[in-house]
């Protein structure tokens, strides 16, 4: 009997590089190189310390490189600690949906093309694998919105977004290994089963955010790994885990999911084609304001910061509650979702990074100032952004920025965000890709990692990656704690 997840474990499984379009390509290393970019830019601050020393416990094997380090650790520990430095600033790309995964689809194929001494190219092939089980999974698990007559009220009760990251890195890892559609169709049964728990409720109602974040993106990648390994060796799981009226969705708090975006246009459509880049170190949510008053602030340079007298950030029902108006984020992940906190950074010019983490902030009297005049109300069309649905993912949320100087008044709306592919004036070029890597990995072996990214099916071996890898790191460079 045909299955949805029978029919994207044939696909997956089968899907060779040159049945992937020339430009579905291209987009997955522009996606490598910008989980790599994130992940180096991660390396030095809270998060990637604690991450790089985990990576210890799982077991002490020389298999794969752990970002920063100059000795490699095991397939599991690089996986682990890499993942979870790559999310690490929330600055990697962004599903329509609200969640995060490339980069444990990017940080698994690369660990094990490592492993088992893969080309460029294969490893090019299990992340698009990674990005296109993932994508199809998050599309029919969907945005995590409650909506009510149409309009869009907050966060629903049941709601998370770790089993698209989970997902990511088991079918890069079932790729890597070469898995028929049985033994990958057993990978998703596993994966599945074993997500973490939707931990979305505790964590939107949250101000003082744990490092943990929505979903420790390295446990998750690893969770993958371990299930699609896992199968390798005999275990087995729900076959027809996204089917049905109890399938994942249905765990997931979805009372009517739609199955057919798990298999809708396979083959002719690849969820690459929908993925989105961010230009500043915070949740995607709050983009859509930052771009317009990054246009704001294009069109009216020079604005003297010390004429400010008010800022008004109009923004809509998913990104009004408590942990984004925070003018204080007493933690370092509550800095990633304080409104205050991104748009003092963003007049005063700080370089979006982890220059925007460093604590000298907390106590600067021109940041506090800015975050004392930050001030929040709801964007007229703010709620009614779920009209623009397309296959279930989010294309508009629209918000604005309102600057009042002693001068004058200063206005822009964005319904797109920066680096939505959608939006020809939002779409981040290669240009753009290539100057927030090069900011984030300034030099010279900032350049063979591009170089070697860029040419990734070109590549051998993944040994200029390894080492480039290996030699990054932030300190002296940006402070971040």
């Amino acid at each position: 009997m045909r299955t949805a997840t029978r029919d994207l474990s044939t696909f997956v499984s089968g899907l060779s590089l040159e049945a992937v379009p020339e430009h579905v390509r291209h987009e997955a290393k522009r996606l490598v190189l910008d989980t790599l970019g994130c992940l180096i830019a991660g390396v030095d601050c809270e998060i990637g310390s604690i991450a790089g020393s985990m990576a210890a416990w799982f077991g002490e094997q020389s298999q794969a490189t752990i970002a920063g380090k100059q000795t490699r650790g095991s397939v599991l520990g690089a996986i682990y600690a890499n993942a979870r430095t790559a999310n690490a600033l929330d600055f990697d790309e962004t599903f329509p949906v609200g969640a995060h995964f490339g980069s444990a689809g990017v940080v698994a194929a690369l660990a094990l093309a490592e492993e088992l001494g893969l080309s460029g190219a294969e490893m090019l092939l299990a992340t698009v694998a990674g990005y296109e089980l993932a994508g199809r999974v998050a599309s029919y698990v969907g945005p995590v919105v409650h909506i009510d007559n149409g309009r869009v009220v907050g966060f629903p009760d049941v709601w998370g977004v770790a089993a698209p990251v989970v997902f990511a890195a088991a079918a890069a890892t079932a790729k890597a290994r070469h898995y028929d559609p049985s033994l990958f169709q057993q990978a998703i049964g596993l994966a599945g089963s074993n997500a973490p728990l939707p931990v979305g409720a505790q964590w939107s109602s949250a101000v003082d955010l744990p490092n943990c974040k929505y979903c420790d993106a390295g446990w998750c990648a690893v969770t993958g790994t371990v299930a699609a390994l896992s199968a390798q060796e005999g275990s087995r799981g729900f076959t027809e885990l996204l089917d049905g009226d109890r399938g994942l969705a249905r765990m997931y708090g979805v009372a009517n999911a739609d199955s057919s975006l798990l298999t809708a246009d396979l083959g002719q459509r690849f969820m690459l084609e929908d993925i989105t880049y961010k230009p500043w170190p915070s949740c995607r949510f709050t983009h859509y304001a930052l771009t317009a008053l990054a246009d704001l602030l294009r069109e009216h340079r020079p604005l003297a910061v010390d004429s400010i007298q008010e800022v008004v950030v109009e923004t809509g029902p998913l990104a009004a509650s408590a942990r984004f108006t925070n003018p204080e984020p007493a933690t370092f992940a509550s800095q990633q979702f304080s409104y205050p906190h991104m748009i003092a950074m963003m007049l005063l010019d700080v370089p979006p990074g982890p220059a925007w983490f460093d604590p000298k902030h907390a106590g600067d009297p021109a940041v506090r100032a800015l975050k004392a005049k930050t001030r929040f109300i709801q964007h007229p069309r703010a709620s009614r952004f779920a009209e623009t649905f397309v296959r279930n993912q989010i294309r508009t949320m629209p918000g604005g920025i309102t600057i009042v100087t002693s001068d004058d008044v200063y206005r822009a709306e964005s319904d797109y965000a920066r680096g939505d592919p959608w939006s020809p004036s939002c779409r981040f070029g290669d240009a753009d890709i290539l100057e927030k890597f090069a900011a984030l990995v300034p030099g010279e072996n900032g350049k063979e990692l591009a170089d070697a990214v860029m040419n990734l099916e070109h590549e051998a071996s993944l040994s200029r990656i390894a080492a480039a890898l290996g030699r990054a790191s932030t300190k002296g460079r940006l402070q971040c704690p």
